[in-house]
Parts: structure tokens; C-alpha cells; sequence
């Protein structure tokens, strides 16, 4: 069934970007001073199931979690609308956030300062997410039919007592950290280091850490390494549809946001490779010595963007194969892109090298 609105394509995005859980992971000892090892990698996983049932239910019913519902056939891509709608998802995440950090316990109970809370809160329709909050295990006690007075907040989840304390440290180190999106995405990896240290996050995990398979972390690391050892330079270049990773061949260059080389991009979860090929009729005498897995990429092209269309581009190019001619639009991103292979890596190296200059 098609997504009607922007919010169900984005909140099954956001879904697909909470970061997947190995079979073990690390947790700082600073965690465990409350908590066995065993009960808190328990707690946790159920609050990642959470997250996985929260994101998904938005998908399926987003009218009864009080997010805007624009309509994907009347607004573009690049409206304001379809800009709200790729946050709205994250509205349950944020205002249970602002719950945590605004709250401590006290005795035993989690209880929420109203004004602190008040101070920090700009997530909209906090009454309807109150009352979903139900839904997955939380109770509370100070709302007037979900709505906030002035009392304090008492916050439960009366199923597990370890699920509160785990979420309260998850919050404050997302804060402590400024790691809001990590917090989103149910990372991990915020427990690795202590509360005040987060060593992750600033190189190609970024984007391996995004991927469903390990076959995809695989080929990022193996990319990242072979293209670090090239010389290349490398820096973040965030999309919407995800967080990516340039590679370019002058520190100036990066400096600058010129053109990379390469860019691998998590595309909603979906690793996609980008290689900076200004003149693909230099490479096709090589791509005759490809397998078919590197020559699927030169067979396929795009209708150009709105400069083909009025004679201005300076960026596409044209090459034929087998009789058959392609263009391809380079006017915002490198031209060839694709799913890549690891075994491949060679063949993409030496076609940036043949078809890097006009």
C-alpha cells in the first residue's frame, strides 16, 4: 500500500534509522553502579523494541499520534510541509526527552519538574502523546486528562523497574554528550564511554552504523580504509535521507565543500556509493574487462535536470554503449551511483582515475 502522507514514508524512515542492536555490546561501568550488565543489555532491548514499535505504529496510524498529515500528491518534496512532516516522527522521542532530563527520582519514583519541563518542551500535541504513552507500558500521575497543570509529573512503567533508570541515564548523556539524534535512533553506543565522553560518531560509522547488514559495514570500512590510505581527505556531508561520508583528493577542497570523489550515503538505511565521473567515454575501453556487476553501472541514465532542459548544463555528459546512449545529470551530485559491491572497490578506484577529468 502507497504512503498518503509524508509523515508514514518518514516515520517508517526513522524506523529503519534505529540503530541496530549487535548480540552484545559495550557498557561503560559507570552505568553499572545500580544495575547488573545482564539487566541493563534487558532493559535496553526493550526499550529498542519500543522505539522499533513506536516509529512503526506512527507508519501505519499517524492520525492518532497528533502529527501534521500532509498529503504526499499536494506538497513537493521541497515544501515546507514535507520539511515538517521528516521531523514529526521524532515528536514521541522528543517529548520523552524532555520528560527524562526534567525529571529525577526521587525514592524510588521519577518525578518530573513541571516548570523545568515547561522551560524545555516545544513538542506540540503533548496531550494525545500522553495518552499513547499508555500504549506502550508508561503511566503517569499529574496530568489533568493528559493535559499538563501545575503539579509535578510522577512518570512509570510499572512492567520492568530497570526500563526508567536505563532511559534516564540514556537522556542525560544524549544531553550531556549532544547526542539528540543518538538518542532518536536508540544508539547503542552512548553507554560505550562514561557520561561526560562519546568517542563514536565522528568518522565513516556514521553511516556503517545506519546499515541493516553487515556485508554494507563491511564494504564501508574497507572503502574507508583503502581510500584513507590513497590520501584522501574525508568529512560528513548530511542529507535528509541520512548521514554521508565525502572523500576528496585536497584538504582545501574539503575545506571548502568542492566537489568530493566519493561519497558513501546511507540512502534511508540503503548504502549507495557515488563516484565522481566527468567523462565516462574514458572508461569504457576499460569497463569491456569489467564483470557485469561494475558494467550494470554505465547502463542506465537519467533525464537531466531543469538546466539540460533549458540548454544551460555544464555538468551532464553523454556517452554511448552497444549502440545505446545515456546521459547523466552531474549538476548537484557525482553522476554515477549505485549499490556497491566490496570485491568491486579496484574497479571503482580506477574508473574515478580514468573518468575524473573531461
Amino acid at each position: 500500500m502507497e504512503n498518503i502522507f509524508w509523515v508514514e514514508e518518514w516515520a517508517k524512515v526513522r524506523q529503519d534509522e534505529v540503530v541496530r542492536l549487535p548480540e552484545s555490546f559495550k557498557v561503560h561501568e559507570s552505568f553499572l553502579e545500580d544495575i547488573s550488565k545482564m539487566d541493563f543489555e534487558t532493559s535496553f532491548r526493550e526499550i529498542w523494541n519500543m522505539y522499533i514499535s513506536i516509529y512503526g505504529d506512527i507508519a501505519k496510524a499517524p492520525q492518532i499520534f497528533g502529527v501534521p498529515l500532509y498529503e504526499i500528491d499536494n506538497y513537493n518534496n521541497f515544501t515546507v510541509q514535507a520539511r515538517e512532516s521528516r521531523n514529526a516522527p521524532y515528536r514521541p522521542f522528543n517529548l520523552l526527552y524532555n520528560l527524562l532530563i526534567s525529571g529525577s527520582f526521587n525514592n524510588g519514583e521519577f518525578i518530573i519538574d513541571i516548570n523545568d519541563f515547561k522551560a524545555v518542551n516545544k513538542v506540540k500535541n503533548t496531550n494525545v502523546l500522553f495518552e499513547r504513552f499508555n500504549d506502550y507500558g508508561f503511566f503517569f500521575e499529574g496530568l489533568k486528562n493528559y493535559k499538563l497543570s501545575n503539579q509535578n509529573i510522577s512518570m512509570f512503567y510499572p512492567d520492568n523497574k530497570n526500563v526508567m533508570p536505563v532511559l534516564k541515564l540514556m537522556a542525560d548523556k544524549a544531553r550531556i554528550t549532544n547526542r539528540l539524534n543518538d538518542f532518536f535512533s536508540c544508539h547503542y553506543k552512548l553507554f560505550q564511554d562514561d557520561m561526560n565522553t562519546a568517542n563514536y560518531g565522528v568518522g565513516i560509522d556514521i553511516v556503517a552504523d545506519k546499515m541493516h547488514t553487515k556485508k554494507e559495514q563491511e564494504f564501508i570500512y574497507e572503502m574507508d580504509a583503502i581510500l584513507r590510505e590513497i590520501g584522501y581527505y574525508a568529512q560528513p556531508k548530511i542529507w535528509n535521507e541520512g548521514p554521508g561520508y565525502a572523500y576528496y583528493d585536497k584538504e582545501s577542497v574539503m575545506r571548502n565543500n568542492g566537489p568530493y570523489h566519493y561519497l558513501m550515503l546511507s540512502w534511508k538505511t540503503k548504502l549507495i556509493l557515488y563516484l565522481r565521473i566527468r567523462n565516462a567515454s574514458a572508461c569504457l575501453e576499460y569497463l569491456k574487462h569489467c564483470p557485469d556487476t561494475v558494467k550494470q553501472i554505465f547502463l542506465r541514465g537519467d533525464n537531466g535536470c531543469k538546466n539540460k532542459l533549458n540548454g544551460t548544463c555544464k555538468f551532464g555528459q553523454e556517452y554511448t554503449i552497444d549502440g545505446n546512449t545515456y546521459w547523466r545529470c552531474g549538476c548537484c551530485n557525482a553522476p554515477f551511483y549505485f549499490t556497491p559491491i566490496k570485491d568491486d572497490i579496484p574497479h571503482y578506484i580506477k574508473l574515478v582515475e580514468l573518468g575524473l577529468k573531461k
